[in-house]
């Protein structure tokens, strides 16, 4: 039986990190698809983003808001660490990835990838611009995972879960094939992110299957 539902679309990247949260820490939970922008969906939320969590008459939008109420919230394995350092820094890295990182390789792989699935050509100057960013998160990525095994400490906290679609369809294409084997601590943490339960049972994996078929030209 469900504990909570997502009100969203389906292929929300935010979505999947709120249900990749539930899903590590045993929360079950349903979906219902939202009309983008309709009325219901800004009677959910007024900005009009996704998604939306319900639990039974609290409706709470916000990912980092969603990820910390169902850490707090329900039984199962601490997705925050108790530390207050520990927990700034999960904090920062949820914080990195909604400021620099999502930006940054969401557009990334659209351009590189949904672009080219539908025939569109890609923006080449969004491309080249990207590039130092991009080098930059990937070696801060690979910094981080490389001291403890995630990025804070040596279990998985929300901060993983923030981080992992974004990366996880980024690493589709061939730039970042390219900036991964220069930063194997990153490519074994995407290798083990995508290894656990909490992927397998993720409506993100059929998804990223199916983008995976479709590939990437080579970067230049």
């Amino acid at each position: 039986m469900s504990q909570i539902t997502f009100h969203s679309m389906a292929d929300s990247a935010y979505l999947w990190t709120a249900m990749h949260v539930a899903d590590e820490k045993g929360v079950a939970y349903e979906f219902r698809a939202l009309e983008y922008r309709s009325p219901e969906h800004f009677a959910l939320h007024p900005f009009g983003k996704m998604p939306v969590m319900q639990h039974g008459d609290f409706f709470l939008y916000e990912t980092a808001a969603i990820a910390h109420y169902i850490d707090r919230a329900f039984e199962g394995p601490p997705l925050q660490p108790a530390g207050a350092r520990e927990q700034a820094e999960v904090l920062r890295w949820v914080g990195i990835v909604n400021s620099y990182v999502f930006p940054v390789m969401n557009r990334f792989m659209k351009e590189r990838l949904v672009k080219q699935a539908w025939g569109f050509e890609a923006d080449q100057a969004f491309i080249d611009s990207a590039a130092e960013p991009l080098a930059l998160q990937v070696r801060l990525i690979d910094e981080a995972v490389a001291r403890s095994g995630f990025l804070v400490g040596s279990t998985p906290t929300i901060a993983d879960s923030f981080l992992f679609p974004q990366l996880l369809f980024f690493a589709i294409t061939a730039d970042a094939k390219a900036l991964l084997q220069k930063a194997p601590a990153a490519a074994d943490w995407l290798a083990r992110m995508r290894a656990r339960p909490s992927f397998r049972r993720s409506p993100m994996s059929g998804t990223y299957e199916a983008m995976a078929k479709i590939g990437a030209p080579a970067a230049r």
